[in-house]
């Protein structure tokens, strides 16, 4: 009986695992059949990507209103 219950458990895992593989390959299938007929399209090259975050203006100075009890605390 814990056999059954073990196969039947693990059976059950590696259907979900097939279901959620199936689910996420599902909305990009026109994609990947594209590139498989195709190929991969050659077209000018994509700019370089800035990861770095820049601040475009002026510095302005932050000032808080903070009860005095907080500030203390701070």
């Amino acid at each position: 009986m814990v056999a059954i219950l073990g196969t039947l458990f693990f059976t059950a895992v590696l259907g979900i695992a097939i279901w959620s593989i199936v689910e996420t390959v599902r909305p990009r299938m026109g994609r990947i059949v594209f590139l498989l007929q195709y190929g991969p399209v050659i077209g000018t090259p994509l700019p370089p990507v800035n990861p770095r975050v820049t601040v475009r203006g002026r510095n302005v100075p932050l000032r808080m209103q903070v009860p005095a009890r907080l500030r203390a605390a701070a």
